[in-house]
């Protein structure tokens, strides 16, 4: 995983508790010094359980768009899906929570650092001609 998201992981002194559920999916448990966030999470055939740097940065890429948009008809347009759809605002609203609970589980200040952080690997990952 990437440094960023490792700083980001040991500043907040966040850890994991992986329970497994059967079929692929586990109940994930993470906790810091500042709250928790806790989310069921299905793997897909032979990957295992979900590690904690590969979670963060799911959901740090998730709130990244969700934040760069003004409201649900610019994300789902962004994301091309229907916003009329009752899928499409029920996983906007999941984001939502989502954004809420990893800001609350990192801090603000480790948040905006992880958030900065990963804006700036896409932008130098953008930038290289390889």
């Amino acid at each position: 995983m990437t440094d960023f998201i490792d700083d980001a992981i040991s500043a907040a002194d966040v850890t994991m508790t992986v329970s497994d559920l059967g079929d692929n999916s586990y109940k994930c448990e993470m906790v810091s010094k500042h709250g928790q966030m806790t989310r069921t999470i299905t793997m897909a055939e032979g990957y295992g359980a979900p590690q904690l740097g590969n979670l963060i940065y799911y959901y740090a890429t998730e709130i990244q768009l969700y934040e760069d948009c003004e409201d649900i008809l610019e994300w789902a347009d962004d994301m091309g899906l229907n916003p009329g759809d009752h899928e499409t605002r029920k996983r906007y609203d999941q984001i939502a929570t989502d954004h809420k609970d990893l800001r609350l589980l990192f801090g603000e200040l480790t948040f905006q650092m992880l958030m900065s952080a990963l804006a700036i690997s896409q932008a130098v990952a953008a930038a290289d001609p390889n």
